[in-house]
């Protein structure tokens, strides 16, 4: 046996090995505000889908831009994060399960 097919497995383990502990890091942002945030902005999907239909973009985006400027962000820097977050299953899945609980217990509330 050759020098380097005796090195071959143990090198593959090595690698296989390194890449099994890939982390995410810190996320970029707050994924429980942003969870809250995509609760409200769900919540303003709804209350404009009651609009009528000739305002409803309109109103959509005064929803939409009011919800985003109460916790500090633009439509574009929202959406930018919200770019980053989804790229990682762990933080975006984080970021949805916050929103529906917080739309799960405000409509036990209601």
């Amino acid at each position: 046996m050759t020098p380097i097919v005796r090195c071959l497995p143990p090198l593959l383990l090595l690698l296989t090995w390194g890449c099994a502990n890939v982390s995410p890091g810190p996320p970029p942002a707050d994924l429980g505000e942003l969870g809250i945030i995509v609760a409200e902005l769900q919540l303003a999907e709804a209350i404009a889908a009651e609009v009528p239909v000739i305002v409803r973009d309109s109103m959509q985006k005064v929803y939409y831009d009011s919800v985003l400027a109460e916790h500090g962000y633009t439509r574009e820097s929202f959406d930018s994060i919200m770019w980053i977050i989804r790229d990682e299953p762990v933080w975006i899945d984080s970021v949805f399960t916050r929103a529906g609980e917080v739309v799960a217990r405000d409509m036990a509330e209601m």
